[in-house]
């Protein structure tokens, strides 16, 4: 017999479970990657410092597509790395430890050098992008998404809330800095709900069996 959706109370989910062993190293190694590029950056090693960032010029006119890549290690100062680098950290092990390194690091890199050539292609030609906050955004946003449509154990209305109190106490800011490209976290993070939607369906009926649910049989 049919049994009706709202007739199902969903016990556990994909994401009831423990992240996957090591997940806490591949944070760690993504800290030590980001600090050991910024490092070579500062210190402008071999006179490599300048192959690192990411302007129009470079990438569009000069064909330096590696720039796309290289721009997402390096940061400004220690400030700005720090910064990126709780959130990087945190997402890095939630998305590896639960959805694997197709998603973290291999989706996440791939799909944050195309923010990152979405971004450019809106700033003046000399305009040079550096550092991480764009996948951040990305990463939140992917992360964020699959919450909602994943953890079933709570109402949508109630993941919903969830998912904005995150958006609103941690990735909106709470002052304005001109050096930072705002229009690059907006573009990652719309790109991040469009790839994790995009995920989740070609995924969905393996996330759906993982599942345990019980059934609310009428008396």
């Amino acid at each position: 017999m049919d049994v009706e959706e709202n007739e199902l109370t969903v016990k556990e989910t994909w994401l009831t479970h423990k992240p996957a062993e090591g997940s806490g190293l591949v944070a760690a190694a993504s800290f030590l990657v980001i600090l050991g590029f910024s490092l070579l950056f500062w210190s402008n090693w071999s006179g490599l410092g300048s192959y690192y960032p990411a302007s129009p010029e470079q990438v569009f006119e000069q064909g330096q597509y590696w720039r796309l890549f290289t721009s997402i290690f390096v940061h400004a100062d220690l400030k700005h790395l720090l910064s990126n680098s709780i959130g990087l950290c945190g997402l890095s092990y939630l998305l590896y430890g639960y959805f694997g390194w197709k998603v973290y690091p291999c989706l996440m890199l791939g799909v944050g050098a195309f923010v990152t050539l979405m971004a450019l292609t809106t700033y003046p030609p000399q305009t040079n992008l550096l550092g991480a906050s764009g996948v951040v955004y990305l990463m939140a946003a992917f992360w964020l998404t699959l919450y909602v449509c994943l953890e079933r154990r709570y109402s949508v209305g109630m993941r919903i809330v969830r998912a904005m109190g995150f958006l609103l106490i941690v990735l909106i800011p709470t002052s304005y800095s001109p050096q930072t490209s705002y229009r690059t976290h907006a573009i990652g993070f719309g790109v991040g709900v469009l790839v994790a939607a995009l995920y989740f369906l070609a995924n969905k009926d393996r996330f759906r069996f993982a599942e345990e649910v019980e059934i609310n049989w009428d008396e």
